[in-house]
């Protein structure tokens, strides 16, 4: 009877999955592999998944965003059979395409919090959005990574500092800030080149063999040996800053010779173990002692011959997508822990190396498979065992993803320029640090299970972000004119917003009912000091002695002239880290504290909308990605 079902169900998805022209040729293969392992365990697939639903999770994998209303609509109404392969290509090719992949890599290899001061974030990430956006080869930004020299910011000091070189635009490289991140710790510099690009963990044989694996320590050393000649040198004095708070210019080069590290333990205390060790690649390769050890790094991690290069992206991708790689964890490739369907990853990584590590073909092709077309559906397994992508899985934003989920869905950004004077992007950076630190989550972490936090939780159901957003009051947006088209489009309006699909026929009576039931006006008053004066320096600033701690000053903080004022008060990196832990709470908290002392809706047909706007943002539906 199972394989029965399993045979009527994918007749009946088969004119669905062809509708796709000119796909990959690997998508055939891939498919024919998963039909073959779920009729071998007689797993009964999902069925596939509405247009909708596509839609949403195609849009929120590729950008990162919800798809715009008038975007589902007219996906709904296409009755073209190549739709779905065409909606892939449009949102590989547009701008959120490559900012949302660079928000990932820049977490991925910089991690979210990471903020010292000889660190260009926003100069990182703007090499990566350009190098996604032009579909550089994904060997090519690896090598760039791996072998970045060059200045680390192209900024130059407010006051006082060095000359700048004569160079300085001429070799100023973005990419040079990866390196620096681990320049005080250059055994993890070794330990993420194979952990992202190879999948390969070796930090354990930091401090000691591995007992299953092949690992050793020596094999540790002498990888991270391959980075010991690499090391930056101070532009300006470290007390000089730039006009980015806290960032100093730094110049990242390969040397002849080793580090001082007798002289300068405290900056290169984490070269001294690895400064007298002869160099090896990780399969064991000598590498030589003069030159740049750096470039033949890149060359063998990138090499069409590398066991592990084409697999690991192809394994992270598939995994990130569809909720579990070939291999798991996903940058765990050991023989201890095997893949599963093996030779389907290989046919990947395969044709993923013949199209010259073209990461739009790879992303192209997951997304033309079967498993990521199939409904997201319970199915019938033994406890333990693996469905074989037999059904898409529910997964959980990240907090990026939540962020901007929350706020395109209320039209949250237009409301949060119009308080912060159009400075959106710090407010998110800075509302993402503060989630990411209530969370206690890893900074550098990835999203694969829905696992709810109470502090995530309660930031939705309580917090501002979504409370603000949805008040009714909030002019020219929100709910304010949705509400005059009447009751049954607005419904529909914010189902498209939030679920990315129309209600069903039930959905609207339900709330069609809810809305016009009578109900007590409910008048709520905002919070004591919600929200902080917008202008003016506060006394205690303002009338300061000369020479006052500023640590004593920044506790009386509060307005955005306070931070203003107290800039010209920093006398050194310290003042400066505290300083920008300080203004990014402030960021991070102000603009939602106002948007929480807005009154509601006036009538009780206006806060049952609102109630309605809450509970479709609170849902699992919208939550997720499925």
């Amino acid at each position: 009877m199972k394989y029965a079902l399993f045979v009527v169900s994918l007749l009946a998805s088969t004119q669905l999955f062809a509708e796709a022209s000119e796909r990959p040729p690997v998508v055939d293969l891939v498919d024919s592999d998963l039909r073959v392992v779920w009729g071998k365990y007689g797993i009964s697939p999902a069925p596939p998944v509405d247009d909708a639903g596509f839609l949403r999770r195609l849009t929120l994998d590729l950008t990162g965003r919800l798809p715009q209303p008038q975007a589902v609509e007219e996906f709904l109404d296409d009755a073209s059979p190549d739709k779905r392969a065409r909606a892939v290509d449009r949102l590989l090719a547009s701008p959120e395409y490559a900012e949302h992949w660079a928000t990932y890599w820049d977490n991925l290899l910089m991690g979210r919090l990471t903020r010292e001061a000889f660190l260009d974030r926003a100069a990182f990430k703007q090499w990566l959005r350009a190098e996604f956006a032009a579909n550089t080869s994904w060997d090519q930004v690896v090598r760039k990574l791996i072998t970045a020299e060059g200045y680390n910011t192209n900024r130059r000091p407010a006051r006082g500092g060095s000359a700048d070189p004569k160079d300085l635009d001429e070799r100023f490289n973005p990419a040079a800030n990866w390196f620096l991140r681990y320049s005080r710790a250059l055994p993890d510099m070794a330990s993420a080149t194979s952990k992202l690009f190879l999948g390969v963990q070796i930090q354990c044989a930091q401090c000691h063999d591995h007992k299953s694996e092949k690992w050793k320590q020596d094999d540790f050393k002498q990888f991270a040996a391959c980075f010991a000649k690499t090391w930056p040198t101070y532009v300006d004095s470290p007390q000089t800053l730039t006009r980015q708070v806290g960032l100093y210019r730094m110049e990242l080069k390969d040397r002849l010779i080793v580090p001082p590290v007798a002289k300068y333990e405290s900056v290169f205390g984490s070269y001294k173990d690895y400064i007298d060790v002869a160099p090896k690649l990780l399969d064991g390769t000598e590498v030589r002692t003069w030159g740049s050890r750096r470039k033949i790094v890149a060359d063998w991690v990138t090499n069409d011959t590398n066991p592990w290069f084409a697999q690991a992206i192809v394994n992270r991708l598939w995994g990130k997508l569809l909720g579990r790689g070939f291999v798991e964890p996903i940058d765990d490739f050991r023989p201890g822990n095997p893949a599963l369907l093996p030779a389907t990853l290989d046919a990947l990584a395969t044709d993923f190396r013949a199209h010259r590590y073209d990461l739009r073909h790879l992303l192209r092709a997951i997304c033309l498979t079967e498993a990521y077309g199939r409904a997201c559906v319970d199915l019938e397994l033994s406890a333990g065992a693996p469905s074989y992508w037999a059904a898409y899985p529910v997964k959980a934003l990240d907090v990026e993803e939540l962020f901007d989920a929350v706020t395109q869905a209320t039209d949250g950004e237009a409301a949060l320029n119009r308080i912060s004077k159009n400075n959106y992007e710090l407010i998110r950076g800075a509302f993402v640090q503060e989630l990411v630190t209530q969370m206690g989550t890893d900074d550098m972490a990835e999203v694969t299970e829905l696992d709810e936090t109470i502090p995530r939780s309660l930031l939705l159901i309580n917090g501002a972000l979504v409370c603000g957003t949805t008040r009714h009051s909030l002019p020219d947006q929100g709910l304010a004119p949705l509400l005059a088209q009447g009751d049954e489009q607005a419904i529909e309006q914010l189902y498209l917003r939030t679920l990315s699909r129309r209600p069903t026929a039930a959905e609207l009576s339900r709330w069609l009912e809810f809305t016009a039931k009578p109900r007590t006006v409910v008048v709520t008053k905002p919070p004591v000091k919600a929200s902080p004066p917008l202008i003016g320096v506060t006394k205690e600033i303002a009338e300061a002695a000369e020479g006052t701690d500023f640590t004593e000053l920044l506790k009386h903080a509060q307005t955005a002239a306070d931070f203003a004022a107290l800039r010209g008060k920093m006398e050194n990196n310290a003042d400066a880290a505290l300083y920008a832990k300080a203004f990014r709470t402030y960021v991070a908290e102000t603009p939602f504290n106002i948007l929480a002392a807005l009154p509601g809706g006036k009538t009780a047909k206006q806060q049952a909308f609102e109630d309605l706007y809450w509970a479709l943002l609170n849902s699992t539906e919208f939550l997720t990605n499925h």
